[in-house]
């Protein structure tokens, strides 16, 4: 097996996370938001990678990293507040 997360890989986890964020504006309940872009990783793996183990594999990692990417990013801004919107 061959893991190669190239460049066209990399920029595939913005648009995972764009078109969830896109999703969930038109009304999806935020905890089905991991499941949807696991299915769209793993959509984009195959259509990149091939109908193959690799693929699948490539596609849940998309998946994967869109949502801990998103995640990361939004514990990190919410937890540098007080609450109340100020920083510490």
């Amino acid at each position: 097996m061959n893991f190669d997360l190239s460049i066209y890989d990399a920029t595939v986890i913005p648009a995972i996370i764009f078109v969830i964020w896109v999703i969930i504006q038109i009304g999806l309940p935020k905890k089905f938001a991991p499941v949807v872009a696991l299915v769209i990783g793993v959509a984009a793996g195959l259509a990149l990678e091939g109908l193959s183990v690799e693929g699948l594999i490539v596609g849940v990692l998309l998946g994967a990293a869109s949502v801990g990417f998103y995640s990361g990013t939004k514990n990190t801004i919410e937890g540098g507040t007080k609450g109340n919107g100020q920083f510490y």
